[in-house]
């Protein structure tokens, strides 16, 4: 599955759906937004201004593409997982292991203010608004769908110009959001990398993290008070 960054117009996405009816206009370009990590909104921009995208040679062969694993061995025995790679920018939601859930998001666009690290969904807010930063308006900024991750840093829907455009937070388009928001408990591990590479070796880094692997400390509580 390989990419060329070019120009791609408007007539060009009507031949692919020609050739293939399941690959509609629309569908096209949701396929170039996750290619993109750009909402498509501001993917149909681009494609009328004639700005060059990542666009597939192929639109066929990316139709369940993903940059992420679609299976992480060291977290199969974990119920729930999330992962965020920032340099993708890409999330993930796994089951045993199993991607079931990823879209493109976007992270802090001043390095460090999206921390790397193990942490825990701490709460959930379906209509949570932010307290530190306003929006467009002036008021404080709705952050719907929301999954509180360490201070005022949060998992929520959000606008997505590109790969670097929040304070902190993690922003989601809004579908995959929902879907996570529901899907989501507190309390399911999250992992923030830098880079998908790293995550083998933090992983492995963090096999006795209560964190990750609470049958691991309830057996070495059981051992210590001699049950």
């Amino acid at each position: 599955m390989t990419w060329t960054l070019r120009v791609i117009t408007e007539n060009e996405l009507e031949r692919v759906s020609q050739k293939e009816r399941d690959l509609s206009p629309s569908v096209s370009l949701r396929m170039l937004a996750k290619l993109n990590a750009r909402d498509f909104d501001y993917i149909a921009h681009d494609i009328h201004d004639g700005t060059p995208i990542k666009v597939p040679n192929d639109f066929t062969a990316f139709k369940t593409w993903t940059p992420l694993g679609k299976f992480i061995p060291d977290v199969a025995d974990l119920p729930k997982f999330i992962l965020i790679v920032k340099d993708l920018p890409y999330i993930g939601w796994y089951e045993r292991g199993r991607l079931v859930g990823d879209t493109y998001i976007c992270v802090g666009k001043v390095e460090g203010t999206t921390r790397e690290g193990l942490y825990t969904v701490k709460e959930k807010d379906l209509n949570h608004v932010s307290r530190s930063y306003p929006n467009a308006w002036g008021q404080p900024a709705p952050m719907p769908w929301a999954l509180r991750v360490y201070d005022t840093v949060w998992i929520h829907a959000g606008d997505i110009v590109r790969g670097h455009c929040s304070h902190g937070c993690i922003n989601l388009p809004i579908f995959p959001a929902e879907q996570l928001f529901a899907w989501a408990t507190p309390g399911t591990p999250i992992l923030i990398v830098s880079s998908l590479g790293g995550v083998p070796s933090i992983l492995a880094q963090n096999r006795s993290n209560c964190i990750l692997h609470a049958s691991v400390c309830s057996t070495v509580g059981r051992v210590a008070d001699g049950s």
